[in-house]
């Protein structure tokens, strides 16, 4: 449990008192509406990059294979994937903020996450760079981690669902490709539908620490 003036802050945070206006509380809930941002940013950025690539197939090719081609179609899965990774680190300053401890590692993971989305658009596929030398991985125990870390959202329910099913599906996807067995004419399409859920994580915790309060049972 916090302690201290971690668990001040936490309060603070959560609960603040009725008419008073709170810096911590104001600052936090900026940093945590980033949440909302990264999954829309995504799917619209590389679906743009898409229509300007003609015979491109969302369904069978991964967004990361038009920073192989250059010009408009680059930009725009570069910008998907620096914008994804700015907002997850923010998200996860205030993340960090929300649980009131010194070291928070749900909010650590997602900042690690939000770095290696950005350097997917810095160097190119195929780079070692690319992903940051699979630090992204991080991301399937993220969630895990911040939802024990927050007690905003530790108690709720659908939140220990949404959490449980975002890790089994990031660790599926994983194995689909250490193995091979990622169907490749479908590769894109699986691509999206894991990047949606992991993205719509952030969106769904910052949701229930900005709007909801409502405990496990």
């Amino acid at each position: 449990m916090p302690t201290g003036k971690y668990e001040h802050e936490r309060r603070v945070f959560l609960n603040p008192a009725p008419g008073t206006w709170e810096p911590l509380k104001s600052i936090n809930r900026v940093l945590l509406s980033f949440g909302f941002i990264p999954a829309v940013w995504f799917l619209l950025s590389v679906t743009i990059g898409g229509w300007l690539v003609p015979g491109y197939s969302s369904t069978a090719q991964q967004a990361s294979e038009l920073t192989l081609i250059g010009g408009a179609p680059r930009i725009a899965v570069d910008l998907a994937a620096i914008g994804v990774g700015i907002f997850l680190v923010i998200f996860a300053v205030g993340l960090w903020r929300a649980s009131g401890k010194p070291i928070a590692f749900g909010a650590l993971a997602w900042i690690l996450f939000g770095l290696s989305m950005a350097s997917n658009g810095i160097w190119i596929m195929g780079s070692p760079m690319h992903g940051a030398y699979g630090l992204g991985l991080i991301v399937m125990v993220a969630p895990a981690l911040s939802m024990v870390e927050i007690s905003g959202i530790a108690e709720d329910d659908t939140t220990y669902w949404i959490t449980g099913i975002v890790s089994f599906i990031g660790i599926f996807y994983f194995w689909l490709n250490t193995l091979g067995y990622d169907p490749v004419h479908y590769r894109g399409l699986t691509q999206r539908i894991y990047a949606s859920l992991t993205l719509l994580w952030p969106a769904w915790a910052a949701y229930r620490l900005l709007y909801g309060n409502r405990p496990r049972g």
